[in-house]
Parts: C-alpha cells; structure tokens; sequence
C-alpha cells in the first residue's frame, strides 16, 4: 500500500513542484550551521572570553575545509545516489550542532567546525541542484529560485526560535541550541523519505547511455577548464560568498558594535532574508523570461549598492533597515543567479562535477570574508577596512558578471562561407 501510494504521487504532475517543497524545506534546515550559528556569536564570546576575530575563525576556516569536501562530493555524485549523500550530511550535521553545545575550549569548538563543512557539503546546495536539474528543464529558474528560498527562510526561522529559546532560558545559548539543532534534524529527515532523485524516463535514458557517459565525462572537467567562461563563474562565485558570509557572520557583531542590542539586531537579520526571499523568487521567475547574463550585472550592482549602505550605518541607524532591504534582494539575486548560470551552461555529470568546482571557490570566498573581516576588527578595532574590502570584491563581482555577459557567453557568430 505504501509504495503504491508513493508510486501515484511520484506519477503526478504536480510532483516536481512538490519535490521542490521538500528540497526547499531540507535547505532550510541544512543551512543553519552559516545562516544561524553566527546569531550565537556575542554570547560565545562573552561566555568564553575570546575577541571578534577568535569567535569568528573557526567559522573562516569552515569554509577551508569545504574547499577540500565539495569537488569530491561532485565525483561522488557521479557514482551514488544524492539521498545517500544528503542523508549522511543530516546526520553529520545534527551530531555536530548538538556538540557545539558541550565544548569546553577553542580547539574543541574549532574541531566542530570541520564537522559542519563536511555535513553542508553532503547534504546542502549541489545534491539537491542536481536533483531539481533532472526534474526540471521549463521553469528550471522559478524551481531554483524556490528551493534556493531555504536559506532564507532559514535565517529568520532559526534565529527567531532560538531568540524564544533564549528568552525562555534565561539566555542560555546552548539550551537554545540544542532546540535548534532538534528542528533542524527534523526538518531535514521528514522531507527526505519524499523524494524520488529522477523521473522514470531520465532513469531509463542514463541506464541505457551511461557507458558512453562514463567515458565522456572523465575529459569534462579538463576541457571546460580551458574555457573563460569556466573561470569567470568561479571568480564571480568567490567574491559574492566574500561578501555574502563575511555579512551574515559579522553582521551581528558589527551591528552590536554600533549600539543594537540583541533584538534589534536580530530584527535587522530578519529583514535582510526577508528580502533574500523576495530576491530569488524574483530573480528566479525572471531568469525564465530574460537575459540571464544581465540579470547578474543587476544583481552585482544592488550588492554594491547594499554594501555601501552598511558602511553608512555608524552616521544613522536607519540605514541599517535600507540596507538590509537592497543588500538581501541584491545578494539573494546574485546567488540565484550564478546557480542558474552553472546549470544553462553545464549538463548531467558534468553539472555536479562543475558545481563542485564552484561550490569550492564559494568556500574561498567565504573563508576569506569571515576571516579578513574578524582580523581587521580585532586589529582596527572597527569594521571600517573591512567594509572597503567588502565593496572591493563586490565591485570584482560585477567585473566578473560585465565579462561573461559581454565576452564569455556572448554568442559565437557562424561562418556560413566554411565549408565541412
């Protein structure tokens, strides 16, 4: 009875867009470790007595690890099923958020960390990109740009309830964890058990080719590899996750900093992923109807735009909310963007391989935003250095986007005088 049920709502036309539910609320959850984690930030370095820069480090060095975890997971990809990756990752993740709550020194809270690249890596962006790619060819930007939503949603569900949690606890932040780390497993196992990796057709069509698809894929990666196109992607990748995850992890800090407390704070988080969710689906939705190349020269501009007014911020706090309004819409747009970008350019098994690869620059990018931005606070006493980084790499960024729109992806012209 139960696989027959499965088996109907498999069949239904209706499934790809409830398998882009399910993958979205895994998103959700699989993300809390970058989106959520750094809320926890101050009172772990109020508890511990460690600086800006300490409290913030191992999360840099995550991302180091990642650079390592993901291109393997994209070979993986090629040999096991995504639902076993992913579920390995859930696992990982809850053991590992759980252990954050026991730590006692920073070698302990440090060792966690690598656990957490490890978990995001198996369970996060590409298994389930891969998944949505072989379900979705028409409206594949409006599926992305949903799915992409979890991370969004995640940065306000998780640090809402763990501000309930704190509340209740007495600001306790690792009874608040704990909490945290429960709906985030849950989250993430519930809609798993749902999901079926390809449609029966796609199955049968790999059964049939994969011989020839082995063979042809073990020269992909070097051959794209020659490709500016190749590089671009990853060098866009790397300076918006620059400026992506050195906000979100300093954000909380830099705003504490300028005289917001706790909940003010989190209100301005709030609003920024508010923003993020407006920004994919819109960035999604348009992506099916427009120009892709320029949409991600939009998407560079508003990130400019948004850091700009972050380091307006100290003069007013009232930038902080418009801030929060163009930097979420810009940065989630961005995203979107540059995950639509890999998937119209790059097909089947070279698609996660490719991913792989830019999931890794998306880790440079991050390890080195969390990293300069917690140095330089630490060293200047203020985020003022930082922040011209920051603007340094989102103006990269849209160097990067000018280039693929104008060179890399613009079409070839056809000689009609050759003859073959």
């Amino acid at each position: 009875m139960k696989s027959n049920a499965m088996n109907t709502l498999y069949q239904s036309k209706y499934y790809p867009w409830f398998l882009v539910a399910m993958l979205f609320t895994i998103y959700t959850a699989s993300t809390v470790s970058t989106n959520s984690l750094p809320i926890f930030y101050p009172e772990i370095r109020k508890d511990f007595g460690w600086t800006h820069a300490q409290v913030s480090e191992p999360a840099s060095y995550y991302f180091i690890f990642i650079v390592f975890v993901v291109p393997f997971v994209g070979f993986l990809l090629a040999r096991f099923s995504p639902k076993l990756l992913m579920a390995i990752g859930f696992s990982i993740a809850f053991l590992a958020t759980m252990a954050i709550t026991y730590v006692r020194d920073f070698s302990q809270y440090f060792t966690v960390f690598f656990f957490l690249s490890v978990a995001i890596s198996f369970s996060g962006l590409i298994p389930s990109m891969v998944i949505i790619s072989n379900w979705f060819e028409k409206n594949r930007g409006l599926a992305v740009g949903l799915f992409l939503l979890g991370s969004s949603v995640g940065g306000i569900i998780f640090p809402e309830f763990s501000r309930y949690l704190m509340k209740i606890s007495g600001n306790n932040w690792r009874y608040s964890l704990i909490g945290v780390s429960i709906l985030a497993a849950t989250l993430s196992f519930l809609p798993w058990f749902f999901i079926k990796v390809k449609p029966d057709n796609v199955e049968k069509n790999n059964h049939n080719s994969s011989a020839n698809q082995n063979d042809s894929n073990k020269a992909d990666i070097v051959e794209i590899a020659k490709t500016p196109t190749f590089w671009l992607i990853l060098f866009f990748a790397a300076a918006l996750w620059f400026c992506g995850f050195g906000v979100v992890n300093h954000l909380q800090l830099y705003l504490t900093d300028n005289g917001f407390d706790f909940n003010k704070a989190i209100q301005i988080r709030d609003l920024l992923f508010l923003l993020s969710i407006v920004g994919k689906v819109s960035f999604g939705y348009l992506s099916d109807r427009f120009n892709k190349p320029n949409l991600l020269i939009f998407s560079a501009i508003c990130l400019i735009l948004g850091i700009y007014l972050l380091k307006m911020i100290p003069e007013s706090h009232d930038y902080a909310y418009i801030f929060a309004l163009v930097y979420g819409f810009g940065y989630s747009g961005a995203f979107t963007m540059i995950q639509l970008t890999v998937a119209a350019n790059y097909k089947g098994a070279t698609f996660s391989k490719v991913l792989g690869f830019v999931s890794a620059f998306d880790a440079i990018g991050g390890f080195l935003g969390v990293r300069l931005l917690g140095h330089y606070r630490t060293a200047d006493g203020n985020y003022d250095f930082g922040i011209i980084l920051l603007l340094g790499m989102a103006v990269a960024a849209l160097m990067m986007s000018v280039g693929l729109r104008y060179w890399a992806l613009k079409p070839k012209k056809v000689n009609r005088n050759t003859d073959k």
